[in-house]
């Protein structure tokens, strides 16, 4: 059989049921809505260590904090660690990165090269960024920073679907990692048909 695509949606710092498909009563979630009646949610998920890089970690690798050893937000992801995009490659996998990425440990605005990106190919994320209206990012093997245009969920989410369009037409399946610094503090800086 045919390897599914996969894509991967990950907001910062969002409550399990700050949308309407979880229950909420006023937060109108409708893209986000019908993402989840096409695809799969996962509904018991449980957080063991609260802070972004521990957590992102825990995801990359499927070990616990304990295990991986990314126990704050200013260590590495040990290159040792497992990591699925590395194994999704291996499968004959097409993998992209897209966002806010926080495991590199060198600093918010420094560039990742190649060989810390535990096995993404394509590339347009920075470590972190909370300035969504003009937040940076790095694209490829450039070291050169470049910003997104406008609220960048917006500008991370036209890329995302160009990518989708320009791998979907057959040839290797992908995997698209699409990491929104949103909704993470500061809300100030939210759209205004947001707030």
């Amino acid at each position: 059989t045919a390897k599914p695509n996969v894509i991967f949606i990950l907001t910062d710092d969002q409550g399990w049921n700050d949308a309407r498909f979880a229950g909420h009563p006023y937060v109108k979630t409708p893209n986000l809505d019908r993402l989840v009646a096409e695809g799969a949610r996962f509904a018991n998920a449980f957080v063991t260590t609260s802070l972004c890089s521990p957590s992102r970690a825990t995801m990359l690798s499927g070990l616990y904090g304990h295990r991986h050893g990314v126990l704050n937000n200013f260590t590495e992801y040990p290159d040792t660690l497992p990591s699925y995009p590395k194994r999704l490659r291996e499968a004959g996998y097409e993998t992209a990165y897209i966002g806010k990425w926080h495991l590199d440990g060198h600093g918010r605005t420094g560039y990742i090269p190649p060989e810390r990106r535990q096995g993404f190919g394509y590339w347009k994320a920075a470590e972190c960024d909370h300035n969504y209206n003009k937040s940076h990012y790095y694209a490829g093997t450039s070291s050169e920073k470049q910003f997104w245009d406008g609220y960048d969920a917006f500008a991370e989410t036209k890329d995302a679907q160009q990518y989708i369009r320009d791998h979907a037409k057959g040839g290797k399946p992908f995997a698209l990692f699409l990491s929104y610094g949103i909704p993470h503090f500061p809300h100030a800086t939210a759209p205004e048909q947001f707030k």
